[in-house]
């Protein structure tokens, strides 16, 4: 069996554990590096980012990178070219919901990069494995 989603319902199921995890964690490595990590705070900003990067991702982003996944055949790069446009915009987007700041060309040019890692890291050792396992739980469940 498949590991990945086949149809939209599976989809979501996978995508939801997925971003919970970006989310949680991107939020709390920048609100922590900029010295404003507070439970309080997280509560207030993770439900809006994930409300926001979930739909991002899965209305927009995933959808465009599978059409440049198909028409090149380069499946292996998914995650890179994905991960590179959600950290590309949210690092630019992510302020202003989490503070109402705009970042500067300077502030973006360097918190991109470490976003760009951290988020692929995250993304490939924890994240979507995570999203798979829930999908091969509930595709179980769906069985019985």
């Amino acid at each position: 069996m498949d590991k990945f989603p086949k149809n939209l319902k599976e989809a979501v199921i996978a995508s939801v554990p997925n971003a919970m995890v970006m989310v949680c964690a991107m939020v709390a490595l920048n609100l922590w590096i900029y010295g404003a990590l507070t439970l309080s705070h997280f509560a207030v900003v993770a439900p809006l980012m994930f409300a926001v990067a979930f739909s991002f991702d899965f209305f927009i982003v995933g959808p465009f990178v599978m059409k440049i996944v198909r028409k090149y055949d380069i499946v292996r790069a998914m995650p890179f070219i994905r991960v590179a446009i959600m950290a590309g915009v949210l690092t630019f987007v992510a302020p202003i919901l989490e503070s109402g700041t705009v970042v500067t060309a300077h502030q973006y040019i360097t918190a991109a990069p470490r976003n760009y890692l951290a988020a692929l890291m995250l993304q490939i050792f924890v994240a979507l494995p995570a999203g798979l396992a829930v999908l091969g739980a509930a595709r179980r469940v769906m069985i019985k």
